[in-house]
């Protein structure tokens, strides 16, 4: 993947806060403190661009916000700074899809017990992917899908605090990306994205402390951490470890109230947990830094080259149809993708030998709709994503758009954001969904209570959203001509 020079910002919060990958401290760096270590586990999120309006939309269609963060600081009140590395030699995630999701959450071992008054976090890209739909048609408008970066090193925040850790303390931390003050709308050119800037206000941080007004959360559980996916690199009775192609790798633990999927999604065989898989595991961060895994959803028997992206406008033919990459699975070996395409970037699609179209449902309610078993790409959506099996690839050369040939076409979750427009306790209807989705008022998301469940964050059931207020979701999306248009897995709420 191509990438720019390291550009690095200060965060300074009430709290300490960094990515959600897995991290160690680095011998020999600093700190001042009283002697011993304490634990901290962190995830992240993001604060989606909400409605300008009520009964109006976001002020643009962002399709993907993908940055990469390379190292973490943090800076005793004396004393030298310690310096946290990442897990992986390069973290990439689409702020996208944390508008409703926590990002993988890790144990970061062998923290200084001191008080810290800075931190610094090293990211060598920000890139937005954005569209207009100035007409208030389906999809996007030709030719409008566009990228904006941060190529400058962004202005440094700083301010007073106070955060202490004590040996053998144990504590979670969420960190909050900000798209509203991240993202600058052009003031003369309506819905065009005109910089992306990671600098002051952007980052937000708080203590997970989970209560049961706030969540669907269970005791000792701190974090969502959901829709992981890549290649299964370990599996037992009792665990199992995915390994992804951007951000690392998570170790569930598996246990009696585990759901597990009975079939790979791409064959309908028999799949239980197996080194070699192309699975996805929805999980829970523990209070003692653990994870529980809470579904395990095999999709592909053997590991292989996928795509995951949002259709970004009407398919152009039986054939053909345009997708934003917003995660890459990559082969364990012979990978036809390689580092030749990066989360954000624009894709042709060309359907070739193509299997019928499936829904990887998770067990969640499904819609019955002309997608099921179709081979005709004219029935996929704009807002719908999709995954792709890629059997052929060539990369983008200037404008000419990344194209691959798939064979496989998966229907799986949508991140979007509205305004909640009514309650009940089966579902609940959005409106004000970014420009792109289309003219419809108002969508309609059901709920699920059975097992698997609709997960909550903000909220600790349906019943319990606001109307007027503002809701993420992660859903099956099968399109605003649907009643339900939306099967949610996730519900994240903003007040």
């Amino acid at each position: 993947m191509a990438r720019n020079k390291p550009l690095f910002f200060l965060v300074v919060l009430s709290c300490f806060a960094l990515s959600s990958c897995n991290l160690h401290r680095k011998t020999g760096g600093g700190g001042g403190g009283g002697g011993g270590n304490a634990t901290v586990s962190f995830t992240l999120a993001a604060v989606p661009l909400k409605a300008t309006a009520p009964g109006g939309s976001p002020s643009t269609s962002v399709l993907s916000f993908a940055v990469t963060l390379s190292s973490i600081q943090l800076t005793p009140t004396s004393g030298s700074a310690v310096t946290v590395p990442l897990n992986t030699a390069t973290y990439v995630v689409d702020l996208t899809r944390l508008q409703s999701d926590s990002a993988l959450g890790e144990v970061l071992a062998s923290v200084p017990a001191d008080t810290y008054n800075k931190i610094t976090v090293g990211v060598t890209t920000a890139v937005v992917t954005y569209c207009t739909d100035l007409g208030g048609t389906l999809g996007c408008d030709s030719g409008s899908v566009k990228q904006v970066a941060q190529t400058a090193a962004s202005t440094p925040s700083t301010s007073s605090f106070s955060a202490t850790l004590a040996s053998g303390q144990k504590t979670a931390i969420q960190i909050q990306f900000n798209f509203a003050n991240a993202i600058t709308i052009s003031s003369t050119q309506p819905q065009v994205v005109s910089a992306v800037n990671l600098g002051a206000n952007v980052l937000t941080a708080s203590t997970l402390a989970p209560t049961s007004t706030t969540s669907s959360l269970g005791t000792g559980q701190l974090d969502f951490i959901e829709d992981v996916t890549g290649t299964v690199t370990a599996a037992s009775a009792s665990s199992v470890t995915v390994k992804t192609s951007t951000c690392g790798s998570i170790t569930a633990a598996l246990n009696s109230s585990t759901v597990l999927i009975p079939n790979c999604v791409t064959t309908g065989a028999a799949c239980t947990p197996a080194v070699g898989q192309f699975a996805s595991v929805d999980t829970v961060l523990n209070s003692d830094g653990t994870f529980t895994a809470l579904e395990y959803d095999p999709i592909a028997p053997t590991s292989s080259d996928w795509i995951e992206g949002i259709v970004t406008s009407v398919p152009s033919s039986s054939t053909q149809f345009q997708i934003v990459t917003n995660d890459i699975s990559l082969a364990s070996s012979s990978s036809l993708i390689g580092a030749n395409l990066s989360l954000g970037d624009p894709m042709q699609v060309t359907l070739s030998n193509v299997n019928p179209f499936l829904v990887d449902s998770k067990g969640l309610p499904v819609v019955a709709t002309p997608f099921t078993n179709n081979t005709d790409a004219s029935v996929i959506v704009p807002g719908q994503t999709v995954a792709l099996h890629v059997n052929a690839f060539t990369a983008k050369s200037g404008s000419v758009l990344a194209a691959i040939a798939a064979d496989t076409v998966a229907l799986r979750f949508t991140r979007v954001t509205g305004s909640i427009s009514n309650v009940a306790s089966t579902f609940f209807n959005l409106q004000s969904l970014p420009p792109f989705f289309g003219p419809a008022t108002s969508y309609e998301a059901q709920v699920s209570s059975g097992s698997p469940s609709t997960n909550y964050d903000g909220v600790p059931n349906a019943t319990s959203l606001t109307v007027g207020g503002t809701a993420a979701v992660r859903a099956l999306y099968f399109g605003s001509q649907f009643t339900p248009a939306f099967s949610a897995a996730k519900v994240r709420a903003f007040f």
